[in-house]
């Protein structure tokens, strides 16, 4: 058996902005460096001397001394790692890199077709010898970067139809430009399922909703409701809508439908029995408060389910246990030949390599739970936060039981000039944008663990490198990367247009803050801090600001840190966001606890 620690590391990835010069302080954010030292209590399959070897042939390798390589590398007595050993050495480039010739990388592949880096090999010998006839691969179903099913998100109602993605993109154009017709129209032309024509004519209603046309919108989403009992999310905007009216009544048993509803995310069925709760007191139907509040709770991993829970004077309810597998699934890991090379690759530090191994080993593991629970375990205890907060998905899914440790990891983090906002905020902000994955890069260009934009990184630092390319590299720098976003953030509360209110700094964050002043005067709250998230009129944005205040909470709990933001709402009110002094002692002595 051998146990699970903490991530040893954060990873990262980014886009959005920050402010001000950063100060010349050494980060204590730990990097992710490829030669990484071999972890305590892991399955060691490597022979001492051989691991030995290995590891320098990588660092020769990493320093263009091919020629040092290879004389190390003759003198391997186990070489179950040469695939990987030749693929990095032919791959790297640059300075004193190797040369293979086509038949080299034809009988690489031929011996290694399930190695991680075979397309890369196969495209390799692609070029140097087009004509050549290319080896093929294994073809395996891999857990890719970037890909998070969000349980609580998750729509698992059996539908006899599907989504058209431009009928959807047709129908939301229009509806936002107050084109009510015009989308109703393309309903219509698009001949699609009654039950699909009916969510569409809801989310027709949402739009007319967010634009202040309250009593259309009611209509609208009634109409679509009643036409699709099942659906979950007319209801919920018919119920929105008369919220609007102040037709509590009416509200609530839209409300109720939708909580009822077969299809529908968890999340959504939360928010559903939430505001079924507060409309029945508003309805003067006070008796049926607590039984829907009591179901919103159920749901702890969301935004409405943890206010509901505090509501109720409810724990938290996350589970922190660390994943602890057995010998016997530790030598089914190992016993697999991806498995084995993903433990001997950590073995000698090359950490990279091992999860793209695990990654590619899930198309084997995924009937497999006790094969799963131990490429948790390993993802968990090595510092592959993003792989582990996948699999930890993955692991409740086959078989029911929270995974929060892995899910929402605690890699060790600090901005370069120290914590001056809620570590939990920033966390949470991290988690949403790039799962801790510091070298990820978004379509739009925003790069690093906070996914902050070169031009805005650019502005707040007073730096115009940092437009360049080269420049721009220095966004995966973790410690920088959570300097520029406080410093973001900072700036984001000074705004008139953003304040010091937590939700418009978290929906200026994603959005923009000249987006937050388009929108916000027709975002009604009516003192309301519920009604005003759900006037959003930016889905992308409802959304973000709800799973990042639920992802504060969530670290909050485990960093053993207050939830001010949870309590203000909890009590009505709007919650504020401030600059806070002298939290590094506090997140030392979170440390301490991990």
């Amino acid at each position: 058996m051998f146990g699970v620690q903490a991530p040893a590391s954060a990873q990262g990835a980014g886009e959005t902005a920050a402010e001000a010069a950063a100060p010349q302080e050494t980060a204590l954010s730990i990097p992710r460096p490829n030669a990484a030292p071999a972890l305590a209590g892991m399955p060691q399959p490597l022979a001492p001397s051989d691991a030995v070897r290995l590891r320098r042939i990588f660092d020769y390798q990493a320093r263009g001394e091919i020629t040092a390589a290879i004389r190390e590398t003759e003198r391997l007595e186990d070489r179950r790692l040469m695939g990987h050993v030749l693929a990095d050495r032919w791959l790297r480039g640059g300075h004193g890199h190797a040369n293979p010739t086509a038949a080299e990388l034809i009988a690489w592949i031929n011996e290694n077709p399930d190695n991680p880096d075979a397309p890369s090999i196969q495209a390799l010998l692609q070029s140097k010898a087009p004509a050549a006839a290319v080896p093929s691969v294994s073809e395996g179903e891999s857990l890719a970067q970037g890909d998070e099913d969000v349980p609580e998100e998750r729509d698992n109602g059996a539908r006899p139809w599907r989504r058209q993605a431009s009928l959807d993109r047709a129908v939301r154009d229009r509806a936002y430009d107050g084109d009510v017709a015009g989308a109703m129209a393309a309903i219509a032309k698009g001949k699609a399922e009654p039950a699909y024509a009916a969510v569409l004519q809801g989310e027709v209603a949402l739009a007319l909703f967010h634009q202040g046309r309250d009593e259309e919108a009611w209509r609208l989403a009634a109409d679509a409701a009643q036409r699709a009992p099942n659906e979950a999310h007319p209801s919920f905007v018919a119920g929105l809508a008369a919220w609007g009216l102040g037709r509590y009544d009416v509200a609530m048993r839209h409300f109720e439908a939708s909580a009822r509803a077969d299809s529908g995310t968890p999340a959504l069925r939360a928010a559903a029995a939430f505001w079924t709760a507060r409309a029945a007191i508003h309805a003067r139907q006070p008796r049926l408060y607590l039984p829907w509040m009591l179901q919103a709770s159920q749901e702890p991993r969301t935004f409405y389910g943890l206010v509901a829970r505090r509501l109720l004077g409810l724990a938290p309810g996350f589970a922190w246990e660390r994943e602890v597998p057995g010998a016997a699934e530790a030598a089914a890991l190992a016993e697999t030949a991806g498995g084995w090379r993903a433990l001997a690759l950590l073995q000698i530090g090359q950490r990279d390599r091992a999860e793209a191994e695990l990654r590619r080993l899930y198309s084997v593991a995924r009937g497999n739970p006790g094969m799963l629970r131990a490429m948790l375990a390993v993802s968990t205890q090595s510092g592959m936060t993003e792989l582990a907060s996948q699999l930890a998905t993955v692991v409740q899914d086959a078989d029911g039981r929270p995974r929060d440790f892995a899910r929402f990891p605690l890699p060790p983090l600090m901005p370069q000039g120290g914590y001056r906002i809620d570590p939990a905020v920033l966390y949470a902000i991290a988690r949403q944008e790039s799962n801790f994955n510091e070298r990820a890069v978004s379509g739009a260009g925003a790069r690093g663990l906070m996914q902050i934009m070169p031009a805005t990184a650019s502005y707040v630092l007073g730096d115009r490198s940092l437009r360049t390319s080269k420049g721009a590299r220095r966004l995966n720098d973790p410690a920088l990367s959570l300097e520029l976003a406080q410093r973001y953030l900072l700036h984001l509360s000074s705004l008139d247009s953003v304040g010091d209110d937590l939700i418009r700094v978290l929906a200026a964050y994603n959005n923009g803050p000249g987006n937050l002043s388009r929108w916000l005067p027709g975002a009604r709250h009516q003192g309301d801090p519920f009604l005003f998230i759900e006037s959003i009129p930016v889905n992308e944005t409802r959304a973000y600001v709800q799973r990042v205040l639920a992802y504060s909470w969530i670290y909050a709990s485990r960093l053993g840190l207050p939830s001010p933001s949870l309590e203000a709402l909890a009590a009505g009110g709007f919650p504020r966001f401030s600059a806070t002094a002298g939290l590094e002692t506090v997140m030392q002595a979170a440390g301490a606890r991990r």
